[in-house]
């Protein structure tokens, strides 16, 4: 009922305007804030308490393990892996989404669009990260419990080391909630509102969904034997993850495979009971991908294997993603290559005329080595 009263207040104001001369009357964007002013209210004040949250777990917390604390022997030295990187979190939130969000909490389209960068530029790995630790953590908790729960007392903290540790991944999982709400109140009031803006709503909307999506595939890479996900993520971004028959040509045999899609490779891994076993990977972007009708095939030099697909669709999807991922270690090599080539230029330049010879043999050695073949 509260919704509808909102909706009919928002929509009574916007035809008593709209009687008014032309020249007053408001803009989308002031239209759309009016509407949109409780889920707004209610992304605000959760944001600031989440990042005020944060602030006082990291405090309390990471002072038990200074020089003079008296710690059990299991936690020595494990900060690292109890905290992982709540504090790369509490960044990115107090330092740029909730600015953005007190910046432009009148112009949401606008927020929309910054908060939508922001996720492309890859800030918010630090999610996939934090979702990847959290069974090494927790694991370390429950080693620890009656430790944490003195230490909880004593702290005087209401609830405890372990409510913190899950507060990143509750937040995380609200966005999407939250930009549905928009949505749906955009929608009610859609004769009124721009069609810009309700696409960057649903973008914004999308991208938060899949950072969620990926978070918890994360978490996958923790079955994988004699891998750290920690170290790992810390160098390169997961991806997707993917379950498939396989048939691998350099071990002549077919077994039940993951399929782990990072920037830099792709991995593949064997099921055994509950772990999985590490089989191979193909590095970026030295992999050709072959679709057939119901698999794909990945090879380079030194190995060949089929992924059996239940669905067309299924293939689809990964060519798209690792054309993607071609694509995009295409244009970083590119990019170093021009790079180079403007410097060695330069060089050649000031040396009036210098090694003539070299550049183009160096050009040359370049254009080979990021040369991919890709099928389709």
């Amino acid at each position: 009922m509260r919704r509808s009263r909102s909706t009919s207040s928002c929509s009574s104001n916007s035809s008593s305007n709209s009687n008014s001369s032309s020249s007053s009357r408001p803009s989308s964007s002031d239209v759309a804030e009016q509407c949109g002013r409780h889920v707004l209210h209610e992304l605000l004040t959760t944001e600031q308490q989440y990042v005020e949250d944060l602030a006082n777990g990291i405090h309390r917390y990471t002072r038990i393990f200074q020089p003079e604390s008296e710690l059990p022997e299991g936690l020595l030295g494990q900060q690292h892996v109890l905290l992982a990187n709540v504090a790369q979190i509490a960044a990115l939130h107090r330092h740029k989404l909730l600015p953005l969000m007190l910046q432009h909490r009148q112009q949401l389209a606008l927020l929309f669009e910054r908060w939508h960068e922001l996720i492309e530029r890859g800030c918010f790995n630090c999610y996939v990260l934090f979702t990847a630790s959290q069974r090494d953590s927790l694991r370390l908790y429950d080693s620890h419990e009656l430790y944490f729960k003195r230490l909880q007392i004593t702290l005087g903290d209401p609830l405890g080391i372990r409510s913190f540790l899950l507060k990143p991944v509750q937040r995380i999982t609200k966005y999407p909630l939250l930009l549905h709400k928009f949505l749906a109140t955009f929608f009610d009031n859609r004769q009124l509102i721009s069609k810009r803006l309700f696409e960057l709503a649903c973008r914004l909307e999308t991208r938060l969904r899949e950072l969620l999506e990926r978070a918890n595939q994360s978490d996958q890479l923790n079955d994988i034997r004699h891998f750290n996900a920690f170290n790992i993520l810390n160098e390169a971004s997961f991806i997707v993850v993917g379950e498939f028959p396989l048939h691998d040509a350099r071990l002549r045999r077919s077994y039940s495979c993951k399929l782990f899609a990072f920037n830099t490779c792709l991995i593949y891994t064997e099921r055994r009971g509950r772990k999985q076993l590490v089989r191979g990977k193909f590095m970026l972007p030295d992999v050709c991908f072959v679709a057939k009708s119901k698999s794909f095939v990945l090879c380079n030099k030194q190995r060949e294997c089929e992924f059996i697909c239940q669905h067309p669709a299924m293939v689809q999807k990964w060519e798209a993603i690792v054309q993607q991922l071609l694509g995009d270690k295409f244009d970083n090599k590119l990019d170093e290559s021009v790079e180079r080539k403007e410097q060695g230029e330069s060089v050649e330049e000031e040396g009036e005329g210098g090694d003539g010879d070299g550049e183009p043999k160096e050009g040359g050695g370049e254009a080979q080595e990021s040369r991919t073949t890709w099928y389709t």
